[in-house]
Order: structure tokens, then C-alpha cells, then sequence
């Protein structure tokens, strides 16, 4: 079984790890839903995952701390 090099970590974490979290963060701040999506599977999240998180962001950007 191959096992994420992201397996583990938080959402922080794995932006952190990958050198995305600013990015992350600002697309965020400027609901940029497409950026975020883009940023979230490249830190493997599933689509599914990506999808939800960043509806969630969007609704409620305060949520979110870096």
C-alpha cells in the first residue's frame, strides 16, 4: 500500500509542506474558488474533498486561519 506523503497533516500542514500555504491563504481572502480548488488537489485532496472545502471557504472565509 502506498501511503501520502501528506497522510497525517492538516490542511496547514500539507499547504505548508507543498510551499503553497501563502498562495492558499490569498486565494481565500480573494475567493478565488478556482485557485483554492487547484491548490487542494495538489496537496491530495480527492476532488470531493476540494470541492467541499472550498464551498465552505467560500461561504464562510473568516473560518479559515493560517
Amino acid at each position: 500500500m502506498v501511503t501520502s506523503k501528506y497522510f497525517g497533516m492538516s490542511l496547514n500542514e500539507r499547504l505548508a509542506a507543498a510551499g503553497l500555504l501563502e498562495q492558499f491563504s490569498a486565494a481565500v481572502q480573494n475567493k478565488n474558488e478556482t485557485l483554492m480548488l487547484d491548490l487542494l488537489v495538489k496537496v491530495e485532496y480527492t476532488q470531493a474533498q476540494a470541492r467541499d472545502t472550498a464551498k465552505s471557504l467560500m461561504l464562510d472565509p473568516e473560518s479559515y486561519h493560517a
